[in-house]
């Protein structure tokens, strides 16, 4: 008998395994087409959603028949961000009355599924070696987005994209000349921030090495990822990039591999002409407002002047000219549109918010959107848990070898996040959250 559960355990524990690798893999390669729609919603069911709940399954089968669980430390916060954001979809639902009760639940749902990725390869990744293979794993999908890129840029490849209604139906587009890329994702967004990932992670095992030998082929996989990051016309991942490279390589006392890594990011903003058009936007604003904030106006001298009577002409109208914030339309609907929405929705319910879904499909901030649609309360748990992650990860920077690559790769990866949270929604991009929660699930299943 007890031969046959041993069996079983092994066999659940290898399918286990190799269901979190492929899902891994799945997530970032396979485009987002929408399997169905949920009737009278917006919301589509896709292929990852019952992946992802197939290999839950298996987790549940695994820890059955081990008969043992244990939690990681961040789980008492999980649980009551998880409580909060239960409380305010039934608050939206009953007492404010502003969404679909489907639709909330719906998004409610799909924030437990992002988090959910942390645990399944927690418990996956209990071993060193199971660790080393998810690490080498890391790097495959990446080639694949690597590849669909160029072949959207020069073979003109399907685009799949969720940036407006229309095309989340999952259209079938091409690359039109303007358009950034978005490899096998949804969006240019969501492609850069998974390239900064990447990236840092990149960074962390050059900086690991100390032959610069062993480190040449790292810093040419950093470069042709960085060259296809650049075709996004992302700026705002820029700064996160940046800050978090310095950060790993700080943590190593790799200075000179930082100077030249960093050297290499400001190669790739210099040669782009989509990353310089729109930092030059940003710089424009900047100068305006200091220039409105600073310069005076002239005011003219009142001089009495008498004159014949003549007849007034009628005054042409002119149009109000545009604010400087105004001529960047992604800075304007931030600051205009979006942010004030989250804000109006948060003083209608201070301790709830107004429900999942209330704020439509964007606030690109994270922090405000949490503030809007849970409340206080669901932005306390929220950052309690992020709070949680960073103090797991520093207990276990005194790791050695793989372990430390991995550790300090999640710490740049979680900075990262922190920041571009401050301009996107990251945390509710599909794609991207479930592999931020991937990777600081491996992080955290290193011993402390």
């Amino acid at each position: 008998m007890k031969k046959a559960e041993g069996y079983i355990v092994r066999l659940l524990n290898t399918l286990y395994k190799y269901a979190v690798a492929a899902l891994l893999c799945f997530i970032p390669l396979y485009p987002k087409f929408p399997l169905f729609n949920v009737p009278f919603t917006y919301v589509a069911i896709r292929a990852e959603d019952f992946f992802i709940g197939f290999t839950f399954l298996l987790l549940i089968l695994k820890i059955i028949a081990e008969k043992k669980i244990k939690l990681p430390n961040i789980s008492p916060q999980i649980g009551i961000f998880f409580l909060i954001g239960l409380i305010s979809s039934l608050s939206a639902i009953f007492v404010t009355q502003n969404v679909k009760p489907l639709l909330v639940l719906l998004h409610y749902f799909r924030r437990i599924e992002y988090i959910l990725a942390f645990f399944l390869v927690y418990y996956a990744a209990s071993e060193i070696k199971t660790r080393r293979f998810f690490y080498e794993l890391i790097i495959l999908p990446a080639v694949g987005v690597f590849g669909y890129g160029l072949a959207q840029l020069y073979l003109n490849a399907p685009v799949i994209s969720t940036m407006d209604s229309e095309a989340s139906k999952g259209l079938a587009l091409t690359l039109r000349p303007g358009v950034t890329l978005s490899s096998t994702f949804a969006g240019h967004y969501d492609l850069a921030v998974y390239l900064c990932m990447v990236m840092i992670f990149l960074a962390a095992s050059a900086a690991s090495v100390h032959s610069w030998l062993k480190r040449l082929p790292i810093i040419a996989g950093f470069s042709a990822l960085l060259w296809l990051f650049m075709q996004t016309g992302s700026r705002i991942s820029l700064a996160g990039l940046f800050i978090s490279i310095v950060l790993v390589c700080y943590i190593y006392r790799q200075y000179f591999l930082g100077l030249v890594l960093c050297t290499l990011i400001a190669l790739g903003v210099i040669s782009s002409p989509a990353i310089m058009v729109r930092l030059q936007s940003v710089f424009k604003i900047i100068t305006r407002k200091v220039t409105v904030t600073l310069v005076a106006p002239v005011q003219a001298k009142s001089i009495e002047i008498i004159a014949t009577p003549t007849e007034t002409p009628k005054p042409t109208p002119t149009p109000e000219p545009l604010r400087p914030i105004q001529e960047d339309r992604s800075t304007s609907i931030r600051f205009d549109v979006e942010w004030p929405r989250a804000i109006r929705s948060f003083l209608k319910n201070p301790f709830f918010g107004t429900g999942y879904s209330s704020l439509t499909l964007a606030t690109d901030n994270d922090y405000l959107r949490a503030l809007g649609e849970t409340g206080l309360l669901g932005l306390l748990a929220f950052i309690s848990i992020l709070i949680g992650l960073g103090k797991s990860l520093a207990h276990r920077l005194n790791n050695t070898g793989l372990d430390q690559v991995i550790v300090v790769s999640s710490v740049g990866i979680l900075v990262f996040f922190l920041i571009t949270a401050v301009f996107l929604d990251v945390f509710e991009a599909s794609k991207i959250a479930i592999l931020f929660w991937s990777f600081m699930g491996l992080a955290i299943s290193t011993k402390a």
